[in-house]
């Protein structure tokens, strides 16, 4: 039954026009299950949504919506967000008729004459986080739907004009928010941010943290550590529903701050690795959700899991290497001194993203399966690229 009715969907959302052989069914809860098993690709509902005014009604309910969401659970990678020479832009990662404008998803815009100007700092379901350095403000997005909220710094981030406030996170205040069904009565769905202030001595750097939740309207405490002055910045990856793994990597660390326990503190690496680079380090989930690290080594993967053993001890196991060049479809002629750059990880589909002079392509931890990314080419080598996943349905609307 199932496949007769994902057949049937095919026929009118995976080709141009319709056999005529084929009629809709004409029981509505039928028809829903039929909708609900499209792909969750941005055109594959606007596509639905136009056979006639019936199927445009079902797929437009927010209720459908919610189902739809609910039944991929992982919503697609739509491209990056980057910081180029001068402001953070969007560059789609998926190819015609699926490819999203970079105009569609272009930067909220400031009231004209203000002299902002907005930096970016970090994506994750659906949403956007960004700073606006000179109000002290940290400013929540959502691409899709282009809502937004403000926030001001809380008090003890404002020292020095905000200067030492330039690291954060944001995360959906609703657990399993993908992005596709938007918050009520007009608003942003609820949401969390973490803001970052560092403070650097000679020696040692300290990190200030505080938390932000949209529901309460209230920044919380603000919590503390410090780690040795000489890192760099990493991506920070969701480990579980409320722990955050990394933000910034030393030769032998990186931090982890549980949200639930308002706890911050260290996590020491495997001790055969030292590269503090994030274009050969990244903080993964392992395939039971737990915390991993990968470390890249020319067209070479290690991927780490953190494990307790029989005595309560926590260490790291190496679980396994990807050898990337008898994986993907590179030149025969590609030798060993031909090297590879992270480009990115997407968290919600546990992918390491690898960038090339022979292209650039999403390689899915556990299966081991790669897709090759569209168009990536062009955000170049030297920016920081943060994949951008979100539910996207431009077009369904029964207005």
């Amino acid at each position: 039954m199932l496949l007769n009715l994902q057949g049937f969907a095919r026929c009118f959302i995976g080709s141009t026009s319709a056999p005529a052989a084929v009629s809709p069914p004409d029981n509505d809860d039928l028809l829903r299950e039929i909708l609900l098993r499209v792909p969750p690709l941005p055109s594959s509902l606007p596509r639905a949504s136009l056979v006639c005014k019936r199927w445009r009604r079902l797929v437009s309910d927010p209720g459908f919506l919610r189902r739809y969401q609910e039944h991929h659970r992982t919503p697609p990678l739509l491209g990056y967000f980057f910081t180029g020479t001068h402001v953070p832009v969007f560059t789609p990662t998926l190819a015609p008729p699926n490819r999203i404008t970079p105009a569609r998803f272009s930067l909220p815009q400031q009231p004209a004459g203000g002299g902002d100007r907005l930096f970016f700092l970090g994506c994750r379901h659906g949403l956007v986080l960004l700073i606006n350095r000179r109000r002290l403000e940290a400013i929540v997005w959502d691409p899709v739907t282009r809502r937004q909220a403000t926030v001001a710094y809380p008090e003890e981030f404002t020292t020095d004009n905000g200067d030492h406030c330039c690291r954060g996170a944001v995360l959906s205040g609703e657990e399993g928010a993908g992005g596709l069904v938007p918050g009520e009565d007009g608003q942003l769905r609820p949401f969390k941010v973490i803001l970052i202030r560092t403070v650097i001595s000679e020696d040692l750097a300290s990190v200030f943290m505080c938390v932000y939740e949209s529901k309460t309207g209230k920044w919380g405490n603000v919590i503390s550590t410090t780690i040795p002055s000489l890192f760099c910045n990493l991506p920070n990856v969701l480990v579980g529903n409320q722990v955050l793994c990394g933000f910034f990597r030393w030769p032998d660390g990186f931090l982890e701050f549980d949200l639930d326990k308002q706890s911050l503190s260290v996590i020491q690496t495997p001790n055969s690795i030292h590269s503090i680079e994030s274009t050969t380090f990244r903080v993964v989930r392992t395939q039971d959700r737990g915390l991993g690290v990968a470390l890249l080594s020319r067209l070479s993967i290690q991927l780490w899991g953190r494990k307790v053993d029989s005595g309560g001890g926590i260490g790291w196991v190496l679980q396994k290497t990807i050898q990337v060049d008898k994986l993907l479809p590179l030149p025969p002629s590609m030798d060993n001194n031909m090297s590879a750059r992270i480009l990115g990880y997407d968290e919600d589909s546990n992918a390491i993203h690898l960038s090339s002079l022979h292209g650039a392509f999403a390689i899915q931890l556990e299966s081991i399966q790669f897709t090759e990314l569209f168009n990536v080419n062009q955000i170049g080598s030297y920016y920081p690229c943060h994949p951008y996943t979100s539910f996207y349905t431009a077009g369904t609307s029964s207005s």
